[in-house]
């Protein structure tokens, strides 16, 4: 997965993460080298850089103005900050609704997110499907404990045993003191995963929900086996 991707999947747009990924990788930079960089068209340009102004990104600065994103540190406060609000604006839309499946899903926060998925791993009997951008050692050692089949892709899979897929990036990894992913179990129960300075669980039960977890990383998952059945 490539960082323009993973940008893509904190809700920027294909030009934004272009945009950001390219000042991320060459530093400080005017629409016209932005443009060549990255491929947005120059006429684009002013309209995605100030998009992502607005969201917090990047800066400008002198005369011809230049660009510049924010420090790495910033951009994962600033999209960790995001991801809790969106979370907790999930949480609060979804109490709203009068149905039996809305009912069974809760938000998880601070140790008791570990605590939750030791307790969903250890309940495991059939299987265990997991999407994660990067495995932090107390993640590790939770699924280790699995007594079920295990499919994980990550961008460190190593020594866990079971079905295991590397994620590939191309450019720029984000920090390894981060880890968001997605987890099914035995097919009835998802599981979000947030860990940074702030971390968030969500977990459900309702069919749709975990059918539709499963589908989005089940979408990645055939594209590794394909690559793997090819490269033997």
């Amino acid at each position: 997965m490539s960082i323009v991707e993973v940008l893509k999947s904190f809700g920027l747009s294909d030009y934004e993460a272009r945009a950001l990924a390219t000042l991320l990788s060459k530093g400080a930079l005017n629409a016209r080298e932005i443009s060549e960089l990255s491929g947005i068209p120059r006429t684009s340009v002013y309209d995605v850089m100030n998009n992502l102004k607005t969201k917090g990104l990047v800066e400008e600065f002198g005369k011809p103005i230049k660009f510049k994103a924010l420090s790495k540190d910033e951009l994962i406060s600033n999209f960790t900050r995001k991801t809790a609000e969106n979370l907790e604006l999930l949480r609060e839309e979804l109490s709203k609704l009068k149905t039996e499946e809305v009912e069974i899903v809760k938000l998880y926060r601070g140790k008791s997110v570990l605590e939750k998925l030791e307790e969903l791993v250890s309940s495991s009997k059939k299987e265990i499907v997991a999407l994660v951008s990067f495995i932090k050692p107390e993640i590790k050692d939770i699924l280790a404990k699995a007594n079920c089949k295990l499919i994980i892709i990550s961008e460190n899979p190593e020594e866990l045993k079971g079905e295991t897929y590397k994620l590939e990036y191309k450019g720029e990894k984000f920090a390894k003191d981060v880890s968001h992913g997605l987890f099914v179990f035995d097919n009835s129960k998802f599981f979000a995963i947030f860990l940074n300075d702030v971390s968030i669980g969500v977990v459900g039960e309702s069919e749709s929900l975990v059918q539709f977890t499963k589908l989005m990383i089940e979408t990645l998952l055939r594209e590794l086996r394909e690559k793997t059945t090819q490269s033997s």
